[in-house]
């Protein structure tokens, strides 16, 4: 069985909605994704699962989780009333209007306990987001007493260099800080590249054969993981390291059964070598020459089954993340 006992750290995604399409969303959100949000009473069935597997504290994110204030308060009650900390909201100031209204906001977040917002900070967002926004979102929070986590202050400088008033492209940047600053940018943010992010830097990657990558397959332990998962409006638990992956936490405290969760359990107990077989075997998947490593394998085929074959497999979910890349 496919089961977890006890969970240590990890965060609510409340959306998968966003205001922006950032080339190193790993979650591939987007404005087009569907206007769903967490319901309070799937909510009340995550908190107290959580508390119940020993997790006491999360963190919120989304896409972006402020796009719908009223829908968040009702979730932050819900935690509220479990007992379950929220160490802090991601977000990436897109919805500052004006000082009066994110007060307002700031406000009712404070009363449900909020004390701090971890706000981004960085030449992807920029893309989408001025820089003015950020900056006085921050200052905002700074007047209602809400702590800043910046993620990350290290971007600053580059992202000040630009005109404040409006967006940048990473084309900006790079014409700016010299050719190879998408590369270190990847490396300076620690970027998981999954989703978009893969999709991004792949073409920058290295590739090998297929067969090598095969001959290095070993069994992804992360995906039961118990640091920084995530568990999304759905009931999902995502693994910590691999969204488009996932299984309803309430089975996987009971006891998943591995016959269900096929790809799941092919990736954990033999690495994508496991999923490869299973691909070409029943779904008659043809993999390329070459892959820029095990990752970008297992997303080939995970796209091969959503989006060519048309599956409607349970453990490749939400299916918008393979649709919205």
């Amino acid at each position: 069985m496919l089961q977890i006992g006890y969970l240590v750290s990890g965060g609510i995604i409340t959306n998968y909605k966003c205001s922006s399409r950032c080339r190193h969303c790993c979650y591939s959100s987007s404005p087009q994704w569907p206007n769903d949000y967490m319901t309070p009473s799937m909510a009340d069935e995550i908190f107290r699962i959580l508390k119940g597997l020993g997790c006491r504290s999360v963190h919120i994110g989304g896409g972006e989780p402020l796009l719908r204030p009223d829908k968040i308060l009702a979730v932050l009650e819900v935690a509220k009333k479990n007992g379950v900390h929220i160490e802090y909201i991601e977000t990436n100031a897109s919805w500052y209007k004006d000082e009066a209204s994110t007060h307002a906001i700031l406000k009712d977040l404070k009363r449900c306990g909020v004390h701090t917002l971890l706000i981004s900070i960085d030449p992807y967002h920029n893309e989408h987001i001025p820089f003015w926004k950020v900056k006085a979102l921050m200052a905002a929070c700074s007047k209602a007493g809400i702590e800043v986590f910046p993620w990350l202050m290290d971007f600053w400088p580059d992202i000040e260099a630009m005109d404040d008033s409006k967006p940048h492209s990473l084309d900006e940047y790079v014409q700016l800080f010299g050719r190879d600053y998408l590369l270190r940018l990847a490396k300076r943010y620690g970027l998981n590249l999954k989703g978009r992010a893969l999709k991004t830097y792949r073409p920058m990657m290295k590739k090998q054969p297929f067969e090598q990558v095969l001959r290095q397959s070993r069994p992804c332990r992360l995906l039961s993981g118990v640091y920084h998962f995530h568990v999304d409006l759905y009931g999902n638990f995502v693994p910590q390291s691999c969204p488009g992956l996932s299984i309803p936490l309430k089975e996987l405290v009971r006891g998943a059964d591995p016959g269900r969760y096929r790809v799941f359990y092919a990736l954990e107990t033999e690495g994508v070598k496991g999923l490869v077989e299973l691909a070409m075997k029943e779904y008659g998947f043809e993999p390329q020459a070459e892959y820029a490593g095990d990752c970008d394998l297992c997303y080939d085929i995970r796209n091969y089954l959503v989006l060519e074959r048309g599956l409607d497999l349970p453990d490749l979910k939400p299916e918008g993340h393979y649709r919205y890349v």
